[in-house]
């Protein structure tokens, strides 16, 4: 059963989401949220708190709380990508990643520029520097960012912000991926999309995106068969 905070939560969400509160707008005061919701600031605080702490809102000293000026889709990307995936399965996630990264990385071969390849490039060098020095943190950190780049390679602003939205769910998916089986194979397979993108070739960016999520699939199946 939800708490009022859990409540007073959902409701301003709601409110942000459907246009109701926009960037920059001012919320009510705490002693007029508790007024609204019958309740005390021990309710109101908590919910105002794990807003602030997602980047939804922001408190100005002596000016009150509002709703933070950055892209609010974007701001409340780990709250909805927690909500919608938080009782998937990691095979789950990685077969919406092959719909969702298979399309991306075709539009991004066609459309990609020199910066983009550079900055791809450097994801691909400190993969491999992260890899001979055992550092899963940091190669897990240049793996998102190289698909990351894919998305914003595309051009597309709605894939960057899809990408955005997934940022945490992705990462967490990717270090449990690469506890259980290893990043030696992962560098190779993010080489061959490069250099599909770097050669405008859609159809083998594609293919080799496809490639690379479903062997990571069947790693992992042979990997909790054999437990």
């Amino acid at each position: 059963m939800s708490s009022i905070s859990d409540e007073i939560f959902k409701s301003i969400e709601l409110k942000i989401i459907n246009g109701e509160l926009k960037a920059g707008d001012k919320l009510p005061s705490e002693n007029e949220l508790c007024k609204i919701w019958n309740t005390s600031r021990v309710s109101v605080r908590p919910a105002l708190d794990r807003m602030m702490a997602l980047g939804i809102l922001k408190k100005v000293r002596g000016g009150g709380t509002y709703v933070s000026a950055s892209d609010s889709s974007i701001s409340l990307s780990p709250l909805l990508a927690f909500a919608i995936f938080r009782d998937e399965s990691i095979k789950d996630i990685l077969i919406f990643r092959k719909v969702i990264d298979v399309g991306i990385v075709k539009i991004c071969a066609a459309n990609r520029d020199e910066d983009n390849l550079k900055k791809l490039k450097i994801c691909l060098d400190d993969m491999e520097i992260s890899l001979a020095a055992e550092d899963r943190v940091k190669f897990n950190e240049a793996d998102l960012e190289f698909h990351m780049e894919i998305a914003r390679g595309s051009k597309n602003p709605l894939n960057v912000k899809v990408y955005e939205m997934l940022r945490h769910i992705i990462r967490k998916n990717q270090i449990n991926i690469n506890v259980m089986l290893g990043v030696s194979s992962s560098i190779k397979e993010h080489q061959n999309i490069y250099i599909a993108i770097e050669e405008h070739n859609p159809e083998l960016a594609a293919h080799f995106m496809e490639k690379h999520i479903q062997r990571t699939i069947n790693e992992m199946e042979s990997v909790i068969l054999e437990k």
